[in-house]
């Protein structure tokens, strides 16, 4: 739960009701893009880092062994581990792993 300032929330609602939308639909907005971004994580999400985590860890050690595509069963062209590594960095909050990540792509 939690309070506005009723001041604050008329100028909110007569500036979304510009925008076309309501007060609900704006927050609602709002709240999706904040997901997206990573910037608002449920509970439930911890176990999906987790496994990001790990792909990651992955993806690292076949940089190691100096293999730059993969393959997955359900595409039919290789994978670059390079993108994949980028793509995964900005899901990561381990900033250990994200700092060997990083150094990882910088490394010619």
């Amino acid at each position: 739960m939690f309070r506005l300032n009723p001041e604050l929330y008329e100028r909110f609602k007569s500036l979304v009701g510009v925008s076309g939308y309501t007060v609900t639909g704006a927050l609602e907005k709002f709240m999706g893009c904040c997901v997206e971004n990573g910037a608002l994580q449920f509970p439930g999400r911890a176990a999906d880092e987790e496994g990001l985590e790990a792909e990651a860890r992955i993806m690292l050690a076949l940089m190691a062994q100096r293999r730059y595509w993969y393959h997955l069963r359900s595409e039919e062209e290789n994978l670059s581990v390079e993108g994949r590594l980028l793509q995964l960095l900005q899901k990561i909050s381990d900033s250990t792993l994200k700092k060997q990540i990083e150094e990882t792509l910088k490394t010619p």
